[in-house]
């Protein structure tokens, strides 16, 4: 017979397994064996999470959005080499990068809201925020994570309260702030294979009212694929990142910070694949492969066969360098009032070349020159009351880009363009507790202004666009261990234009806004006296006047010539579910997962998708980067040694499969995938920490990132290319702490 026992507050209950239960109260126990019971159970309690998911500090568990953290502990544990490997922490996300003309690009989706235009005249639908900034191109989306306390990723609308409205989700980075009156450090060196070789460095010196924070990291790796034709190495980088943090602190009431990080990158871009086939019916495949007989190992597959060889026949070329500056000021002028004033700057200039085509011939081949800049202002007063609390404020925006193209193809020719854009919003949001009830509104009224040129065509395209979106909600707090939520909220995303537009008509007519309707419920609940925490989500949201990319027929580019149009054409539904787990098994043990349900499905999507001069109704075909099911589940388990603690970390998500483009192009569907990651982690002390860690360790070999160049009805193209995932990666890092950690 087995003897289980739980400890309450005031007494020892047992329950007999195999026998009759003991019924508290029961007789107490002796005081050591209770005061290490008791230690056990607080061991085992989760944490609180602490996260600013609407620009608040608040317990995750209390804030009536669906938002998954990630600790900087978590960040280590992974090794995370980048954002967009912060998918596995949150369901119904998928974010990749490509790199088939800028360099980082992101091509992010949450609840089947995906963006992945390289163009800088685009908003990302997926907003990336650093350090309470937006970054508004998905020209370096996909980033190192240097120096990050915490991330947050809020799933569904969140334009009320963060800046340039984020239609899909929003990615909240938040980095290590200076700390006053202490002085310590961090170094990290990182080892591996493909020619890894990481250094990290943060020093913080902290006075009374003063803090200086230095950072420095140089991260280098090999080419993580093969390039069969010119027998090099593709996908290598170096990156160095360095940057000064200042806080000044006068007194408890008021706080100014600025910060300024300097990144510089130079390699060499993800390699393009061919994934070119024969297998339209006819003469109707894909031109490279049928006229040239430059053909993928089958449908699906790339030439080589394998996922991470290349046999272009161009070396690709990378360099990206940015500046980006924040300024921060608090000042708490009253009770529960703060005045907030959040400055940000960013410049970036890019390189990009590159074998668009993956084939052994001179086909198509891309040179890109960019230069991004960016300045936003916010000033923000919040008030925080026991039973009332809000936020309000004012929020500018400018913008402005530029990019040069040259294209090696059957006739060599040039493009450039520019892109311009202002914003400008008035916002508010807050709660008012109604006992054990709590309500929520608020509302944003946006102003944006965009502009285009086009050398090409020698024109200038214009428009202003406008609009209120809201959110309303109700949450009751039955008790600290279990909440309940109603929200409905709407986003919005700005028209634009089309840089790839060939005709005047389409670039001056340019897309107008898009919207979206969310309506969630939810549950956040803790169970076991902390050992537990499930939070669940299901949402319904209609997303009306989609931009969509058009294939359209254009009179200027020749017989059966193309060019894109993006035109608001889609209106889809899109339902899921999501749930989270955080469970403390035992003290030493503990086990995280999530999984998400999807079903995205157009319910009207009419356009000239393949160029052939006659609109069709598309409705049928799947949303892009929208799979059905996530899941993932991640545990780590400590072990006490004598001089330290050794930590196992062992992590795994899947993806179903997904349409890879806008029209699910004949071998363009991404297959279902799992990734394998896992760490084992020595630290010895407060100080000295050593890992070995392996990322991708099944190899997998899913694309992406897929396109079809001029796509026809016929299920042909011109081409087909693909973007590889990194391959299995391995290596050991040692990182030393020093002064008051």
């Amino acid at each position: 017979m087995k003897r289980h026992c739980l400890l309450s507050h005031v007494s020892m209950v047992c329950v007999m397994v195999g026998g009759a239960a003991l019924s508290a109260p029961a007789l107490a126990a002796p005081a050591g064996e209770a005061s290490a019971v008791e230690a056990d159970k607080e061991a085992a309690i989760i944490g609180d999470i602490v996260v600013t998911a609407r620009r608040r500090a608040e317990s995750i568990q209390q804030v009536p959005v669906a938002v998954s953290a990630v600790s900087s502990e978590m960040i280590e544990r992974s090794h995370l080499a980048d954002t967009t490997q912060l998918a596995q922490f949150a369901p119904n996300v998928v974010l990749n990068n490509i790199e088939a003309g800028t360099p980082g690009g992101g091509a992010f989706s949450i609840r089947g809201v995906s963006y992945q235009d390289v163009e800088k005249t685009f908003d990302p639908t997926v907003l990336v925020m650093v350090d309470g900034v937006v970054r508004g191109s998905g020209t370096g989306q996909t980033m190192s994570l240097l120096d990050v306390e915490r991330v947050e990723v809020l799933r569904g609308p969140q334009g009320t309260l963060f800046g340039k409205n984020a239609v899909g989700g929003l990615i909240n980075i938040t980095r290590k702030a200076p700390q006053t009156g202490r002085i310590f450090g961090t170094v990290r060196a990182t080892v591996g294979n493909y020619e890894t070789n990481n250094f990290e460095g943060y020093l913080n010196i902290g006075t009374d009212q003063f803090a200086v924070k230095l950072t420095a990291a140089r991260l280098d790796h090999d080419g993580y694929f093969r390039n069969r034709t010119l027998g090099t190495r593709e996908g290598g980088r170096t990156e160095e990142d360095y940057g000064v943090s200042l806080l000044w602190q006068p007194s408890p009431s008021f706080s100014a910070k600025l910060s300024y990080d300097r990144k510089n990158i130079n390699g060499s871009p993800a390699p393009t694949l061919n994934i070119s086939d024969g297998a339209a019916p006819g003469a109707a495949g894909d031109t490279l492969c049928s006229v040239y007989g430059q053909c993928a190992a089958a449908p699906g597959k790339t030439q080589d066969g394998s996922p991470f060889v290349t046999l272009g026949n161009r070396p690709g070329e990378l360099h990206y360098d940015e500046d980006f500056v924040v300024g921060e000021a608090n000042w708490d002028f009253a009770k529960d009032l703060r005045l907030t004033y959040l400055f940000g700057y960013l410049k970036s200039k890019d390189y990009l070349a590159f074998d668009s085509d993956g084939s052994p011939i001179s086909f198509f081949s891309i040179n890109r020159n960019g230069t991004y800049e960016q300045k936003s202002h916010e000033v923000r007063l919040s008030y925080s009351g026991k039973v009332v609390n809000w936020q309000g404020g004012l929020y500018f925006w400018d913008s402005k880009s530029q990019d040069t193209q040259f294209y090696e193809t059957f006739g060599n020719f040039a493009d450039a363009f520019a892109g311009g854009s202002k914003s400008f919003s008035v916002y508010g949001e807050g709660d008012v507790r109604l006992g054990k009830f709590v309500a929520t509104g608020g509302l944003r009224y946006i102003e944006e202004k965009k502009s285009i040129f086009k050398a090409a065509l020698n024109a200038n395209g214009s428009r202003k666009d406008d609009d209120v979106i809201w959110r309303v909600g109700l949450r009751y707090e039955a008790n600290r261990d279990l909440m309940a939520y109603l929200t409905a909220s709407t986003g919005f995303r700005s028209g634009g234009f089309s840089a790839r537009a060939t005709s005047l008509s389409v670039l001056q007519a340019g897309q107008g806004p898009e919207h979206l309707q969310n309506y969630e419920a939810g549950i956040k609940s803790t169970w076991f006296d902390g050992r537990l925490r499930l939070n669940l989500a299901a949402f319904h949201m209609i997303y009306k006047d989609m931009q969509i990319e058009s294939n359209i027929p254009c009179a200027s580019c020749g017989s059966g010539g193309q060019e894109t149009a993006v035109l608001n054409v889609g209106k889809a539904t899109i339902d899921g579910v999501e749930l989270e787990m955080r469970a403390q098994i035992t003290p030493n043990w503990g086990l995280t997962g999530n999984l998400g349900l999807l079903d995205a499905r157009y319910n009207s999507f009419f356009t000239d998708l393949l160029g052939t001069g006659t609109p069709a109704d598309f409705s049928d075909l799947p949303l892009r980067r929208a799979p059905d099911v996530t899941w993932a589940v991640q545990s780590t388990y400590d072990i006490p040694l004598p001089s330290g603690n050794l930590s196992a970390h062992v992590a795994y998500n899947w993806t179903s499969d997904y349409a890879g483009t806008i029209n699910d192009h004949p071998g363009t569907h991404v297959g279902s995938f799992g990734l394998l990651n896992a760490s084992l982690t020595y630290d010895h002390g407060d100080h000295l920490s050593f890992s070995v860690f392996g990322n991708n360790l099944t190899n997998e070999g899913a694309f992406s990132h897929t396109y079809a160049v001029a796509p026809t009805p016929q299920g042909g193209s011109l081409w087909k290319f693909a973007n590889p995932r990194t391959p299995r990666t391995f290596g050991a890092s040692v990182v030393f702490r020093f002064g008051d950690q």
